[in-house]
């Protein structure tokens, strides 16, 4: 539970909370410390801010000040940190030795960061991490296949805090470098008022039209979803504005509470940046961040053009109203200098010096500097700059405390993969899933696909996606597939296990919002993403969908899978030019799979279908 800290202890938080954004800022703009070192302040900062705002228990009163106990803890976890920070020279010349305070150190350390995890983000993620130090220290009880000697607590402990391989890894690299960087400034610009400005570009473009506050939500939800890493926490931002409204102008709530979920948790597969996804999915990959945005544009579009016709569809077939004409603010009011340039510009720069070939960190910095720049002078009244220094100062205080969960859980996510590679858990699970599947490719996606949803329940889609390629990815790749696509197909569904139940949080905070029955949004959501369900199947099958391919097999496969995503939408609503028949329906399922798999074929077929079942549903109507 988070704790309201009062008088002091609020003041020392905000203190520190600015000095960890200046310190990612400072050295992503004027250059990293070694890696250890980096990585130790960023896990010291993160871990000080998580034990005073985050406290022991889960229920209860709010507490208003930092009791002794955690000040304590925080003191055990500091000192390990200051430790790796002075001693990395020494632990790099000495591997293998292990002296006694080290073994203390990494002890604490290793035992407290699973504890701020446990507090951010509940028992999910640390629980698997206790699992896998079990593991790693009782292999020898284990059953069959998974069956190992069982390693040393000394040598457990040496590779987690002594070497690059366990708390001080790739990935808690990435959370302190790409992470960190991409996380403030996309609570920046949230800061400086780009909320309001994505909920009112989307009424001018969409509110008029039928299903108008449903396609503003998609809109909105989609352009702040691609900024933030967390499905839930992008429908607790844009939801308290959409789905009210939606509700007012005659939306089932759990519909409303769909709508929001599903465009929410789909903004992280949208480019260019897809919730930071793009960043750690280059990194893990050594690969530009340019070759995975542009792999990533096409399966986005064709998301989003099946959720817009579904919306659009249901709206047509309810006789739903559009927005209200004088709660959409007028044009001249939004293409402001003020409200537009700290939105675009920003972003502008960012792809100007990834093109230039800046590194992807030094990017984000040159993109907050621009920030900072145009919203501090975009008014020379000194009360209006007053102001605006003030909301940067808080937007920096809240990107700090907004990267905490994401912290523990890389830091955890390490420890994870460490002990997998270092028991052999990693080759086993890739043999089994190839043994299960033998020689069947779709078989061996669909186990990874099942794998993937259960592994990314209840966890950020960051963790969700390091964790599961782990696991998942080799099996991929061993059985044909590019790394790119082996990693793009377990990125969807560890975003599709945020509206995948039972464990579906965008579609829980969607349904708190509604006050509607979490399952009956789960139902929407599921209806109005299917697509993104079967985009991954279809991408590992045809590379074209990834941009892979001559521009001729691009276009055609572009061409044939936009219109089976309009079909796949009015399949889903029971609508297209009049309300579709069951039987209709279930012709046009299959014709919308069709124009999804590539070949002249398929698409002949998936055509056949529909004429059929329009022709019958239009003989039906007579």
């Amino acid at each position: 539970m988070k704790r309201d800290l009062q008088g002091w202890w609020a003041w020392a938080v905000r203190v520190v909370a600015i000095a960890f954004a200046a310190f990612q800022l400072y050295t992503a703009g004027f250059g990293f410390l070694p890696d250890m070192q980096q990585r130790a302040v960023h896990v010291a900062f993160a871990t000080i801010l998580t034990f005073a705002l985050f406290s022991l228990r889960k229920r209860g009163k709010a507490e208003t000040k930092v009791p002794i106990l955690d000040l304590v803890l925080m003191a055990l976890i500091v000192t390990p940190c200051i430790n790796a920070f002075f001693k990395y020279k020494w632990f790099a010349m000495h591997f293998g030795e292990t002296p006694t305070t080290d073994l203390v150190f990494g002890i604490f350390l290793t035992i407290l960061i699973i504890e701020a995890g446990r507090r951010t983000s509940g028992w999910v993620f640390p629980g698997l991490t206790i699992f896998m130090l079990l593991y790693a220290l009782f292999g020898q009880y284990f059953p069959g296949e998974f069956r190992h000697p069982g390693q040393h607590p000394v040598f457990i402990i040496h590779n987690l805090y002594q070497s690059w391989r366990g708390i001080w890894g790739f990935i808690t690299g990435a959370s302190a470098t790409i992470i960190a960087i991409f996380i403030i400034f996309g609570v920046l610009i949230k800061a400086t008022g780009a909320g309001e400005t994505f909920i009112d570009l989307s009424n001018k473009v969409a509110g008029r039209m039928r299903g108008g506050p449903a396609l503003v939500s998609v809109i909105a939800s989609g352009l702040f979803g691609t900024i933030s890493g967390s499905a839930a926490a992008n429908v607790a931002t844009t939801g308290n504005f959409t789905i009210p409204l939606m509700k007012r102008l005659g939306y089932k709530p759990e519909f409303a509470a769909g709508v929001e979920a599903t465009a929410s948790s789909g903004g992280q597969l949208a480019p260019p940046i897809m919730g930071i996804g793009a960043f750690i999915m280059a990194e893990l990959l050594q690969i530009s961040y340019l070759k995975v945005v542009v792999a990533a544009v096409i399966p986005a579009y064709l998301f989003y053009l099946a959720v817009f016709t579904g919306v659009r569809f249901e709206a047509l077939r309810l006789n739903l109203p559009p927005v209200p004409r004088e709660q959409i603010v007028p044009a001249r009011e939004i293409f402001t200098w003020s409200r537009l340039a700290p939105l675009v510009i920003p972003v502008a720069v960012l792809f100007i010096a990834l093109v230039q070939g800046f590194s992807i960190t030094r990017c984000g910095f040159f993109a907050i500097v621009t920030l900072f720049i145009i919203y501090l002078f975009s008014n020379f009244s000194p009360r209006d700059m007053k102001e605006r220094l003030r909301r940067i100062v808080t937007g920096l205080q809240e990107g700090a405390i907004t990267l905490l969960p994401i912290v523990s859980l890389c830091v955890c996510a390490n420890i994870v993969i460490a002990l997998i590679n270092q028991t052999g858990l990693g080759m086993k699970l890739s043999g089994f899933i190839i043994s299960a599947a033998g020689a069947s490719l779709p078989l061996a996606l669909l186990l990874s696909a099942v794998i993937c949803l259960v592994l990314g329940m209840g966890l950020p889609t960051a963790g969700a996606y390091i964790l599961t390629v782990t696991i998942v990815g080799p099996a991929l790749v061993k059985l044909g597939l590019m790394p790119l696509q082996a990693h793009l197909f377990v990125f969807y569904f560890a975003v599709l296990s945020a509206i995948t139940p039972p464990v579906c949080l965008a579609a829980f905070t969607g349904a708190a919002i509604a006050q509607a029955p979490w399952f009956g949004v789960a139902k929407v959501a599921l209806r109005l993403g299917l697509v993104a369900y079967f985009m991954p199947f279809i991408f590992t099958y045809d590379p074209a969908f990834i941009m892979v391919g001559s521009p001729g097999q691009i276009v055609l496969a572009v061409a044939s899978a936009s219109l089976g995503a309009i079909m796949l939408g009015a399949t889903m609503m029971g609508y297209l030019n009049t309300k579709l028949a069951i039987l209709t329906r279930v012709i046009l399922m299959p014709s919308a799979i069709m124009l999804f798999i590539p070949g002249w074929q398929t698409d002949l077929i998936g055509f056949g279908l529909i004429i059929v079942a329009l022709l019958y549903n239009k003989t039906r109507k007579r």
